[in-house]
């Protein structure tokens, strides 16, 4: 079989399956609840499962659940055999998911899809294939990211991994190098670019999507955070 690659949804209803062949799982809306072998796993934006031959799984969608599939008689070595099945992907994979979701609204040839589908296995060879995220920090990393919108609190998230707040900031710092709302505002930064990239939103829905009130304070933050204006930013995508 070619490699293929198609959007699709996910409702709530659960349903199990396993195919002689990989399929590579990458969410761009929602979360999912998937058991393969019977280990329960979950997903949501920023994550990549690669799902091998003759594995038994399925899903259970929590609510509208949209995501990116390649089907795949081989892949890359690197991403055969994985220790952990689910990959965090990075801010340039994130961003080449988003590239590809807007290019399947259109057709293109087999040839395209193969160069799409090489740099797209390219990119994921490059993730850290070893990383294991604490599952209770997981949780708090998705919860965010399903709603990057809203004034998120470090007491709300610290509920979410079932942590104390001090317990929590120290295992997010520890397993995202981050703190908790300085991730919030690089998911938000980068939302925002690919929004100004893919999109003709005006720069207050924009502002409004990634979690701004106030425009002013959005183009502060986009500026500070990439030197650009997002005016200036956008125009320079179209010169």
């Amino acid at each position: 079989m070619r490699r293929k690659i198609t959007i699709r949804t996910y409702t709530r209803s659960s349903q199990g399956h396993s195919h002689t062949y990989y399929q590579v799982l990458i969410p761009t809306r929602g979360f999912i609840d998937l058991k393969m072998d019977g280990e329960p796993l979950s997903l949501s934006y920023g994550d990549c499962l690669v799902i091998p031959p003759d594995c038994y799984h399925e899903f259970q969608a929590r609510e509208d659940f949209r995501f990116l599939v390649v089907d795949a008689a081989d892949l890359p070595e690197a991403l055969v055999g994985l220790n952990n099945a689910v990959i965090p992907l990075n801010e340039a994979a994130n961003n080449y998911v988003q590239f590809i979701e807007k290019q399947l609204d259109a057709d293109f040839s087999s040839e395209v899809e193969n160069q799409i589908l090489a740099l797209l296995f390219e990119l994921l060879a490059m993730q850290d294939l070893n990383s294991k995220i604490d599952l209770r920090i997981k949780k708090a990393v998705q919860f965010i990211n399903q709603d990057i919108a809203k004034n998120h609190t470090i007491k709300e998230l610290a509920n979410i991994a079932c942590l104390s707040q001090t317990q929590f900031k120290h295992l997010f710092l520890k397993h995202i190098k981050l703190t908790p709302l300085k991730y919030l505002a690089k998911v938000r930064m980068e939302r925002a670019r690919i929004l100004l990239n893919n999109t003709d939103l005006p720069i207050n829905q924009v502002s409004e999507k990634v979690g701004f009130a106030c425009p002013s304070s959005f183009t502060r933050s986009f500026s500070a955070y990439y030197s650009l204006s997002p005016k200036r930013y956008r125009s320079q995508i179209t010169e």
